[in-house]
């Protein structure tokens, strides 16, 4: 088998997710649904929360609304996510596209949860887990 061919799955089983959004309905709204779908969900409401968590926990994925309060915002996460030591995928929100160039996946809002969730799976390489 070649290495093209192999799936490549997180480093943790369920991944673990960190969602940083400063709207807690919303927050809680795509925590549930990710839980739901099987995976470990951590929150956070602003970018001093985050940069708490992302020094203390390992995480697979970031999913982080850049228009946080604190200092930094959410580009100073993401800054910060990139240059940690593990792997983390990002995938970025904001009701306004950024004027910085991003590298990473980006969700316009208002998006829809489902739409997350797919997002989310699709940055892990995670199979989808059948309805309960």
């Amino acid at each position: 088998m070649s290495a093209a061919s192999v799936t490549v799955f997180p480093r943790r089983t369920p991944p673990t997710i960190l969602v940083v959004e400063h709207d807690a309905r919303l927050r809680c709204l795509v925590s549930d649904e990710l839980r739901f779908k099987g995976y470990k969900v951590l929150e956070a409401g602003s970018a001093g929360e985050a940069l708490t968590v992302l020094g203390a926990v390992g995480i697979d994925l970031l999913f982080l609304d850049l228009d946080l309060p604190g200092e930094g915002g959410g580009l100073e996460v993401a800054r910060q996510a990139r240059s940690s030591a593990s792997p983390i995928r990002v995938i970025l929100s904001s009701r306004t596209r950024t004027g910085e160039e991003v590298p990473d996946p980006f969700l316009l809002k208002p998006y829809h949860i489902p739409e997350v969730v797919d997002a989310i799976a699709r940055s892990l390489n995670w199979p989808e887990l059948p309805e309960a």
